[in-house]
């Protein structure tokens, strides 16, 4: 499990930096700031945003990760002091939203055991490009609770956040984790006349 919670904290960095504008090369990849004064560790923000075909229309949808600072602070397994962290997602086509909500830990304390909320918080969240592939009806983004230290050997749980277009959702434990396009483009299915 570690390395699937490195690997989604590691695809949502390598999603930030392809923007096509090139970037002074980057000798170490930092995920975590912190505070000088407190040594309390935050995890750092990241947005990422793109179309995609659902029910053959095209939509926007934007994930939006970042730490906490008015929340209660919570120790790891290690005794190191982190922030809590939240998930923020939109999606909309043309003016109209279709939903738009902020996740934190609790919102899946009906998936992960209460012991390991209380020395947990949400470290990452993506895109589900794989189970797109399967159902073209509805989005679906992995958002994952876990040790917020990514050298942890602790668990994570990679929870599917299901958004129908309607705007209803569901949260079940994730299956199939591919939360990247292998190349730009792949987000967007041929088979389906987009309007």
């Amino acid at each position: 499990m570690k390395t699937l919670k490195t690997a989604t904290i590691l695809l949502a960095f390598v999603a930030m930096a392809c923007t096509g504008e090139k970037q002074a090369p980057v000798s170490e990849r930092i995920v975590e700031d912190v505070d000088p004064k407190t040594g309390i560790i935050s995890l750092r923000k990241y947005t990422l945003s793109d179309t995609i075909t659902v029910g053959g229309k095209l939509y926007n949808y934007s994930c939006t990760f970042e730490p906490v600072d008015s929340m209660p602070v919570l120790m790891n397994p290690q005794g190191l002091e982190y922030h809590e962290s939240r998930v923020g997602i939109k999606i909309w086509r043309d003016d109209n939203k279709v939903f738009s909500k902020t996740f934190y830990k609790s919102n899946f304390c009906d998936h992960v055991p209460d012991e390991f909320l209380k020395t947990s918080t949400l470290v990452g969240v993506n895109y589900n490009f794989m189970k797109r592939d399967t159902d073209h009806s509805a989005f679906y983004f992995i958002i994952t609770v876990g040790d917020p230290d990514e050298t942890s050997d602790n668990m994570a749980y990679p929870l599917e956040l299901k958004v129908a277009t309607d705007g209803s959702f569901t949260v079940k434990k994730a299956e199939n984790l591919e939360t990247e396009p292998l190349h730009p483009g792949l987000n967007i299915d041929p088979s389906e006349d987009a309007v």
